[in-house]
């Protein structure tokens, strides 16, 4: 799936293909039995360790508070006052506001300042990947193919100058960020892939493009659609908002502590379900030394599985509906909270459960439901049939990272501004189908003030 994925999408030469066939060494730190791949060509193990560094470990952090920072920077650029603007697009304007912000606190200030068509450059890439991921070539349509080369001159113009500005005094006192590289896992990039067999600035720029368009692809549009759900319906709004204050109150959403807002109940259940209900993403599986056995079937060794997550996602006799109120092809915002005083809340259809969600077996909220009897955000039980992000050890490593900017970004917009949707119509296209979210048919007119609060 990466070899197609980075010959097609990013145009990776024949010559750099073969070192990605070649790797049998597998993505862990210790290569499989029988591979004699150099540990400096074991190119699924460096950059899975980068991302799994930077995006879930260490890096994670500060990753996710420069996009805080780059966020609520980007949204006072626009000098939002009490009055009422208007815009034309919804989707557009979280592609400007929040996809800036998200490639900037990973690539940092400097590649935006150098290159101010990158993300344009970039949002019409993305209208172009399902063209190329059908291997149509560039002289059946030159236009699929001119974003990427764009953003390939974007990115090798970023590298010189970095190279020539970056000095280690400019890392942050994180010990990630900097102004010119932007993050320590762009700097593990430069350092690490560049040192691989048949890999120049060329090959690197077509791999951070892959980067780039990873992080924003779905993020976005799954933080559009959940700000979405959120202001289309006053009483979810309200809620939102009163959850946002009773947990910090008057505390500027900059100094809040991250980890305590990903696990705030209604916005968690939100985010959940965007997920489940637009993510329709192909996963494929393969065990490349043995057979895997799968009840009455059989992975045989070295084939491919392919799975899609919508088909899990809408599963109906899987999910629960609460008799039929809420089907599975709704938005529901309360699908993924359980009330331990109700046996017909939770994600799991009652007669599929294992246990009564009264009940946790692994305790994780025994203390607090016994005390409180308070509603919770659970996952319990929908491990096989929630899987947006694929799974095993390929599952996106920037998962977390992108319920932050989810999750974050609806906060700060309920909180601090007033959005009226001007049209409810959200139809979407099945263009994409595949690669995650489709996008939308039509534009969604929309307008925003500042909230006096």
């Amino acid at each position: 799936m990466f070899v197609y994925v980075f010959k097609y999408f990013f145009g990776l030469p024949e010559s750099v293909v073969s070192v990605y066939r070649a790797d049998d060494s597998g993505p862990f730190p210790k290569p499989y039995g029988g591979s004699n791949v150099p540990a400096e060509e074991r190119i699924d193990h460096i950059t899975h360790h980068g991302f799994l560094r930077a995006l879930g470990g260490p890096g994670l952090m500060p990753t996710t508070r420069r996009y805080m920072s780059a966020l609520t920077a980007r949204m006072e650029e626009k000098n939002f006052s009490g009055e009422w603007t208007e815009i034309a697009d919804f989707s557009s304007f979280f592609q400007d506001i929040v996809g800036f912000a998200l490639i900037k606190c990973l690539y940092g200030p400097a590649m935006l300042r150098l290159n101010p068509g990158f993300m344009q450059d970039l949002w019409d890439f993305d209208e172009s990947v399902p063209w190329l991921a059908r291997g149509v070539p560039s002289f059946i349509r030159p236009s699929a193919h001119k974003p990427r080369q764009n953003l390939i001159g974007h990115l090798k113009n970023w590298y010189t100058y970095a190279r020539e500005h970056f000095d280690p005094s400019s890392i942050s006192p994180d010990g990630d960020g900097d102004p010119y590289w932007g993050s320590n896992l762009m700097r593990y990039r430069q350092e690490k892939l560049l040192a691989v067999k048949n890999h120049d600035d060329d090959v690197l720029a077509r791999m951070d493009l892959g980067l780039a368009w990873g992080a924003v692809g779905n993020t976005i549009p799954c933080t559009m659609l959940s700000a979405f759900h959120i202001f289309k319906d006053p009483v979810l709004l309200k809620r939102v908002r009163d959850d946002v204050e009773s947990s910090f109150g008057n505390q500027h959403l900059l100094d809040i502590d991250p980890n305590k807002l990903i696990k705030e109940h209604l916005l968690s259940s939100i985010y959940a379900e965007t997920l489940r209900l637009y993510v329709k993403t192909y996963f494929m599986v393969s065990s490349p030394h043995t057979d895997v056995h799968l009840g009455r079937w059989t992975l045989p060794k070295g084939s491919i599985g392919l799975m899609n997550a919508g088909v899990s996602h809408m599963d109906e006799s899987f999910w629960n509906s609460r008799g039929g109120e809420h089907p599975v092809t709704t938005f529901w915002a309360d699908r993924f909270i359980i009330d331990p005083t109700d046996s017909q809340s939770g994600p799991v259809a009652p007669h599929v459960r294992e246990f009564p969600y009264s009940v946790e077996p692994n305790g994780e909220h025994v203390d607090k439901t016994q005390a409180t009897n308070k509603p919770f955000f659970s996952m319990d039980g929908t491990e096989g049939s929630w899987f947006p992000y694929g799974g095993g050890h390929s599952i996106c490593p920037g998962r977390f990272l992108a319920k932050s900017v989810i999750v974050f970004t609806c906060a700060l917009l309920t909180r601090d501004y007033d959005i009226e949707l001007l049209s409810d119509k959200v139809e979407m296209s099945s263009w994409r189908f595949g690669l995650g979210v489709g996008g939308l048919k039509h534009a969604l007119p929309f307008r925003i003030r500042k909230r006096n609060t």
